[in-house]
């Protein structure tokens, strides 16, 4: 074990994972209470996608910041406004969308394949300790700032208007601007992460740590903490273990996430029979 901490690429990785942990285990109880799995999933397809698209637009094939966050947002946002104006269930359009960005994506894939080697995405895909460098902590640094931020000003309201519309209507709780909000965060949090977690793995990030909070916790401040505690031990972990195993440092987080789930299972049902 202390072999592995002496290497520089291990620290940046926990450095990385303790950055981005704690955003995704935040916004964890949001995400699951809005039913938002789904949409988390469609954005980090886009994330996949804007990928793509960065290269070819010129951005280096390690860095495409600006593309990704742009096209993950443009799709983000533009869900909620058809949402807001369309009378068809909400994951009918989220399976619309997952569907354009998937197609877009494998289309935008092939054609930056002639240029590069696929294996250059492999890092954004399924995430990658080797691949953790200084800009992407300073990147992850500011998201979670950013999330800090937002969470502080907004949490109790955009709790709120997830639980019960209709008491965040009577409190005159801008409704649209919080989900907005929401998905701006979201976004921040999911193109910040990616370098870590992997496009194809950041939906159980942000889906799963709450879930395993929601079997032990018995409040909201607890179902938060539990939340947060999870993601952080689960990405700790996972990338001493893919350090070690040398393997995805996402697919290693995400199975340490179901492990937590399904031994906090047991806390649930007991709960439950009370």
């Amino acid at each position: 074990m202390n072999e592995l901490l002496a290497l520089d690429f291990v620290k940046r990785a926990l450095l990385a994972v303790l950055l981005a942990a704690p955003m995704l285990g935040l916004l964890s109880p949001l995400v699951l209470s809005r039913r938002l799995a789904f949409f988390s999933a469609a954005l980090g397809q886009a994330v996949l996608t804007g990928v793509s698209l960065g290269i070819l637009l010129g951005e280096p094939a390690d860095a495409p910041w600006a593309s990704v966050f742009g096209f993950s947002l443009l799709c983000g946002v533009g869900l909620v406004f058809v949402r807001r104006r369309s009378s068809l269930p909400p994951d009918t359009l989220v399976g619309v969308l997952l569907a354009f960005t998937l197609g877009l994506g494998v289309l935008l894939l092939v054609v930056v394949t002639k240029r590069f080697n696929v294996h250059q995405l492999e890092a954004v895909m399924f995430g990658s300790v080797l691949t953790v460098t200084r800009a992407d902590l300073v990147v992850l640094a500011v998201a979670l700032v950013v999330v800090l931020a937002g969470l502080v000003r907004f949490h109790n309201a955009l709790l709120l208007d997830a639980l019960d519309a209709r008491v965040a209507a009577a409190a005159k709780l801008p409704s649209a601007a919080l989900e907005y909000g929401l998905v701006v965060l979201l976004t921040v949090v999911i193109v910040a992460s990616v370098k870590v977690l992997g496009a194809l793995m950041v939906e159980a990030m942000l889906l799963v740590p709450a879930a395993a909070g929601r079997n032990v916790a018995r409040s909201v401040a607890g179902l938060t903490l539990a939340s947060v505690v999870v993601a952080c031990v689960s990405a700790v972990g996972g990338v001493l273990v893919s350090a070690r195993l040398n393997a995805p440092s996402g697919a290693a987080i995400v199975l340490l996430l179901a492990a937590a789930f399904v031994l906090t299972l047991p806390f649930s049902r007991r709960h439950e029979s009370r």
